[in-house]
């Protein structure tokens, strides 16, 4: 996920969330799952493409988000070191392991191919996991 900011008129900031529509970024399940619990919508919902690469653009003002962009920045950041990041991503490889299929692409290559809402789910989990260790 890439976030830009903007000015927005009256001193105020656009905040701009930038969602890869093909290879999902490691916090986006965890930041879209804030925007629900919390029952952010955006402003705007555009679908761009960059380079290419499609992406799902959310735009949101200053005051609507106010209170949540520490928060969100955090789990933007995720908030851990290298050694805790590559103990929670070997843990969420193991889970997502059982679901894993491979596919033949048009190159004769294989890929992996996980079900969306699954590590949605995985990195839910873990987040919880997180926030009470």
């Amino acid at each position: 996920m890439i976030i830009e900011t903007e000015p927005s008129g009256l001193m105020m900031i656009r905040y701009k969330f930038y969602f890869n529509q093909q290879t999902p970024d490691p916090e986006d399940p965890w930041v879209l799952a804030y925007f629900q619990e919390h029952g952010l919508e955006p402003r705007r919902e555009l679908h761009e493409e960059h380079e290419g690469i499609p992406y799902q653009v959310c735009h949101f003002g200053q005051c609507y988000l106010g209170r949540h962009v520490e928060p969100l920045s955090e789990l933007y950041n995720a908030g851990l070191d290298d050694a805790a990041r590559k103990a929670l991503t070997t843990t969420l490889a193991a889970q997502l392991h059982a679901t894993a299929q491979f596919e033949i692409t048009e190159d004769n290559n294989l890929r992996v191919v996980l079900d969306h809402s699954v590590v949605r789910e995985a990195f839910l989990a873990l987040r919880e996991e997180v926030r009470h260790a």
